[in-house]
């Protein structure tokens, strides 16, 4: 037919031209006029061939044969309209949607009275065959089973069609039940896995649907190509020439329309940046189910969407991944091996748990990491986390040999802060201050005291700019459970976000944030670590004060006292040491705050248990001491006072004894008979002169004593607590059990408020009190055989 009009157009082209000729020359009287009435007759053929041409019928597009159309699964029909929404692409490489090869811009389109029309949408059918994912799923994809369950029940369940057992057949006239709408939203950090879990689903459940689309949905022209993309597949071989010479929008357009008028599809818009760059899509699409991927947390509800947030793996999950992905890549291994036959140091299961703890059980660089271990050459799992120690910005940086350098970790958080800093320029500053602490569970009232650095900044400005964090899944707020009170909400960062952030910043930059992440913390902490009410945030900003206090800082040192007090003596002597090679490093080994601190160590290491080391540690750091400050300075009384102390607890009480009654004249004529150094001093000879052997002189010595304490320091200071413990101990050695006891069970109470109940001191007045206790009825059942003898 169209070979007909062709011909019929040439034929009155030609007869248009030689109908002009003939009346032309007839008109000159050169031929018979009868010429004129020839070519005026060939002339109206002419135009008569020519409008033929353009009006005659379209060609019909080809028939569909019935048999090969994929008809709905009858379990899905009436549950189409589902919007699931998955947060942005990880775990796996970014690959274009099926429409990305298309142009952003159609080529040259003729005049609109030259294009074809394109074809009726409600008759037109999907090719059959038609690609519509970018590529193939992973091979390994491990520990997601609930949430992609729960995923498929959201988009197949509504409160009008509650969830049926597969394979039960609709309900309704005709098997169809009304179109409904369900929507849901899976959200998540940048490489939490979320395209992945979308491309897994749509590839798992591809059969259920008429058609499975993949759009890149960035940017709403993304996401109208996308939809032009979709016309031009589903009218190839139908009519490809009207759908590549329509514009883009009117493709999009068709393309909503075929949607609309066949129910049973499924759309994947992925990494949506704006929840209202959809909405002029969503409102016109029905009967189909709609699943999205961004990184956003907001907005969703309000569109009717339920949130699905999308987590890290699981432990064993997470190196299970490891395990399969390094061996897929060289199956001659035995399972459980971390690098290939070649390599060296293979890595044994727990390598790889500890690897997977390392990179935070996260996805994508999970997959990075596998990648890189089995592609480069001499590396391993044992290399590979040196150097996520050592440069940890580096390792996530790094792609594996013939990798997408794009998709790496590094480079889809830093394209994630730059959108964010485009729209709140706090907002990554406080990511930078927040990359400064521990990950997990820092109060957001540290970060109220930032005006005091920033005059610009106020405490709503800090929450939006949190707000906007949050919503990009870079950070997690969590209420408080601490019974604290309102505004004490906590906030959590990923550590490899904190890794990344902080290896990002320049290095002059990087000094300024640590710096005033310190500052915010030390306002933050109370300024009297003895005060057992301040231990609770002492306790909550432990974790945090390690990672972003300096060793040397004063607010380090109220660290280690909170701890020495609450009796955290092991984590108090790790501390203490970090802080004592600092100072050595800083100083020198005999500059006055060195020595201090060295005293303090050995110290620590008395109270963890090793009494010797202490007593040697303080034997050497005396002469010196005496040396640098002299024989008199208070720091030299005292580290003879721990010497003491330490000689009689590794076992010579006597010796204890004879070293504080020659320091008690020096402290009395240098400090005072009332300083509570010269107290301790006094407290210390009464108990090892017991020790050594005179319990009723150590009694009458803490009788006196036991006035003086609380009158200077109050009735309820640590130390008068502890001259009524010594005072209870040693009436009873010196023959007054009876006497022991009562005096303890007067003390508990007290200990266990003011200490609490789980405090060493506490718990040392708990057993005390059992052991005289017992001692009484020891001595009652004595009197008694004694009276029946």
């Amino acid at each position: 037919m169209r070979a007909t009009f062709r011909i019929l157009a040439g034929a009155g082209v030609a007869g248009v031209v030689a109908a002009v000729v003939v009346m032309w020359v007839s008109w000159k009287g050169d031929v018979d006029p009868a010429g004129a009435t020839i070519g005026l007759a060939s002339l109206i053929v002419a135009a008569v061939s020519l409008w033929q041409s353009r009006t005659g019928p379209r060609p019909l597009p080809p028939a569909v044969d019935p048999a090969v159309d994929h008809a709905v699964d009858p379990a899905e029909q009436g549950e189409w309209r589902g919007q699931s929404q998955v947060s942005d692409s990880a775990g796996s490489p970014r690959v274009p949607s099926p429409a990305a090869s298309a142009p952003a811009h159609s080529p040259a389109v003729p005049a609109a009275t030259d294009r074809r029309a394109l074809p009726d949408a409600a008759t037109l059918t999907v090719p059959v065959g038609l690609p519509g994912l970018p590529r193939p799923p992973a091979a390994v994809f491990l520990g997601r089973r609930q949430v992609l369950t729960r995923l498929r029940k959201t988009l197949t369940t509504t409160p009008k069609t509650p969830a049926r057992p597969p394979g039960r057949p609709p309900a309704g006239s005709a098997g169809v039940e009304p179109v409904v709408i369900t929507q849901a939203a899976v959200y998540g950090l940048g490489g939490i896995g979320k395209s992945e879990l979308a491309l897994q689903y749509a590839a798992r459940h591809r059969g259920a649907y008429r058609l499975v689309w993949w759009i890149d949905a960035d940017t709403p022209a993304q996401i109208q190509t996308s939809l032009a993309g979709l016309t031009r597949a589903i009218c190839a071989g139908a009519d490809s020439v009207a759908a590549s010479a329509a514009t883009v929008e009117e493709a999009a357009d068709w393309a909503l329309a075929w949607l609309a008028a066949h129910p049973g599809w499924l759309l994947v818009f992925d990494n949506v940046e704006d929840e209202r760059d959809l909405r002029p899509y969503l409102g016109r699409l029905t009967g189909g189910h709609v699943l999205i991927t961004t990184r956003r947390d907001t907005g969703w509800t309000d569109m009717g969407c339920t949130p699905i947030s999308l987590e890290v793996l699981d432990p064993e999950p997470a190196r299970q991944l490891l395990t399969r992905m390094i061996t897929q890549a060289h199956p001659t291994r035995p399972p459980g091996r971390g690098a290939p036959a070649h390599k060296s140091g293979p890595a044994e299961p727990a390598d790889l748990a500890g690897l997977a703890e390392d990179l935070g059980f996260l996805p994508l660089a999970l997959t990075q990491a596998a990648a890189f271990i089995a592609r480069t050459p001499a590396m391993n799992v044992t290399t590979y986390r040196t150097l996520l120690r050592d440069n940890p910005g580096k390792a996530h940086a790094a792609a594996p040999p013939g990798g997408d350098g794009e998709r790496v970790l590094a480079q889809v958080w830093t394209i994630t802060r730059a959108r964010i800093a485009a729209q709140n320029p706090l907002a990554p500053h406080l990511l930078a201050l927040l990359a400064c602490y521990a990950p997990d569970q820092l109060p957001i009232t540290v970060l109220h005291h930032l005006p005091d650095a920033l005059p610009d900044v106020d405490e709503l400005q800090i929450g939006q700019a949190l707000g906007l964090l949050a919503s990009y899944s870079m950070i997690t707020i969590s209420p408080d459970n601490t019974g604290r009170g309102p505004g004490c909400d906590t906030v959590s960062v990923h550590r490899l976000v904190q890794a990344v952030t902080v290896n990002d910043l320049p290095e002059h930059e990087r000094q300024t944030v640590h710096a005033r992440a310190a500052d915010l913390l030390t306002a933050e902490l109370p300024a009297d670590p003895n005060v057992i009410d301040n231990w609770p945030l002492y306790r909550l900003l432990l974790a945090h004060a390690r990672a972003a206090l300096p060793p040397r800082s004063p607010a380090m040192s109220r660290v280690i006292d909170y701890l020495d007090a609450s009796g955290d003596y092991a984590t108090a002597k790790t501390l203490q040491h970090q802080r004592y090679q600092a100072q050595l490093n800083h100083h020198g080994p005999e500059h006055p705050e060195t020595l201090t601190d060295r005293a303090n160590l050995a110290s620590c290491t008395g109270r963890v248990g090793d009494v010797a080391g202490a007593r040697d540690q303080f034997a050497a750091l005396l002469p010196i001491t005496e040396r640098v400050s002299g024989a008199e300075h208070p720091d030299t009384l005292t580290a003879r006072a721990n010497l003491a102390y330490w000689s009689g607890e590794a076992g010579d009480p006597a010796g204890a004894r004879d070293q504080f009654a020659a320091l008690l004249p020096l402290r009395e004529r240098i400090s005072g008979t009332e300083h509570p150094e010269t107290l301790a001093v006094r407290a210390d000879l009464a108990r090892w002169s017991g020790e050594a052997g005179d319990a009723a002189g150590a009694r009458d010595q803490f009788a006196a004593l036991l006035p003086l304490r609380e009158r200077i320091s109050g009735t309820e200071h640590p130390e008068t607590l502890t001259a009524q413990a010594n005072l209870a101990r040693w009436s009873g050695e010196a023959g007054d059990p009876a006497g022991a006891r009562d005096q303890f069970a007067a003390l508990l109470p007290l200990r266990e408020r003011i200490s609490g109940t789980e405090h060493p001191e506490t718990l040392t007045a708990q057993a005390d009190l059992a052991y005289w206790a017992r001692r009484c009825r020891e001595t009652r059942a004595d009197g008694r055989s004694r009276d029946d003898a």
